[in-house]
């Protein structure tokens, strides 16, 4: 159902120009280049999940809660999955059963068939959603914060500036529809006047693809989230343009924490304990970052180095303040211009008393 009112929300887009979808152009070298670059141990590795597997029985073993939650495989859920390893979750009275997809359309496809309480996906697809008629979500915190990368293969632009000065010379570009990916490229057009049609643009169905592109030098500029994005960086010499913060920051969500309000009349007590867990763990990562990179790097599985960057890039966002509401707006702004989401979504759709302070 959700993938459905995606397409349609995607297919009205009056902005959208005809352009390639990820096809044969871009396979070569896949082999090659997930060896790498590391891609493939983008997603949780069997060991992480087993580590995760272990915290959930001894959850289970507690007695706690039981509340289940989609995550995607991404920096943004950093301190989610710090607190899981760390038995965060058990000593607060809950039992947090996760569920990882690597789609958004997924996870919010089993969120709104009560397969889950709560995800943590791209605040784009929550509002993209409630516009298209699932009027009883709300975002109810945050997650994740920056960590959503405009990059440059190397040898291409090397600046915003060279970027948009490449408009309408046939610099190829790279994202994904409907996703806080798209939003960082073309709401950095935007900021300077220009629009799809000054570029030669490719939508792709996942940030793998656009990361083979970019090593086989079959796109110039694409839009990539982290860990995945430093791996692009560092193995193939891309560059960052820039990225969320710059775009709708100063304190720009990417992912937030989605549910329904039959959950939240349900589920209160339980949501604000769940809330409190993900600050207590963030605050661990100014507190002693070394000692989180030592939970963490079994459970992404990237190198240390990589990890290091990218959780620094794309760092947890507990709460989301009035900052953040405020970039929120600016970002749905841009979703508006291209026809995806009407004015004003943002702040029906947000429901943040339940915050811890």
């Amino acid at each position: 159902m959700i993938k459905n009112i995606i397409g349609r929300l995607i297919n009205r887009n009056p902005a959208a120009p005809a352009t390639r979808t990820h096809n044969s152009l871009f396979i070569p070298a896949r082999r090659r280049f997930l060896c790498t670059c590391g891609c493939g141990m983008f997603y949780v590795t069997a060991a992480g999940a087993g580590l995760l597997a272990a915290a959930t029985r001894a959850e289970a073993a507690a007695g706690g809660a039981i509340i289940r939650v989609g995550h995607l495989p991404a920096g943004c859920v950093s301190h989610l999955l710090l607190a899981k390893a760390r038995g965060m979750f058990a000593k607060a009275g809950l039992n947090v059963v996760l569920t990882q997809f690597n789609s958004p359309a997924d996870s919010m496809q089993a969120l709104v068939s009560n397969h889950l309480e709560l995800i943590h996906s791209p605040w784009t697809m929550t509002a993209a959603a409630f516009t298209a008629g699932t009027t009883d979500l709300r975002i109810i915190g945050g997650s994740g914060q920056a960590g959503i990368e405009l990059v440059a293969r190397n040898g291409s632009v090397k600046s915003v500036e060279e970027f948009i000065d490449a408009a309408g010379k046939g610099l190829r570009v790279g994202t994904l529809r409907l996703d806080t990916l798209e939003l960082v490229g073309y709401g950095t057009m935007s900021q300077h006047g220009k629009s799809y049609d000054d570029y030669r643009m490719t939508f792709f169905p996942s940030m793998i693809g656009m990361g083979e592109a970019i090593a086989n030098k079959a796109l110039d500029v694409c839009t990539l989230a982290q860990p995945y994005a430093e791996h692009v960086v560092a193995e193939q010499g891309a560059t960052y343009l820039t990225d969320s913060n710059s775009v709708w920051g100063p304190e720009a969500a990417d992912c937030v924490i989605s549910t329904r309000i039959r959950t939240i009349d349900q589920k209160r007590d339980v949501l604000k304990a769940y809330l409190s867990v993900l600050q207590e763990s963030a605050r661990a990562f100014s507190e002693d970052y070394e000692a989180v990179l030592n939970d963490l790097q079994p459970v992404y599985g990237v190198p240390r180095p990589i990890l290091s960057v990218a959780l620094k890039r794309q760092f947890p966002n507990p709460v989301i303040r009035q900052a953040g509401v405020s970039g929120l707006r600016r970002g749905a702004e841009y979703l508006a211009e291209l026809g995806y989401l009407k004015p004003g979504v943002i702040d029906t759709v947000l429901d943040l008393k339940y915050q811890p302070a």
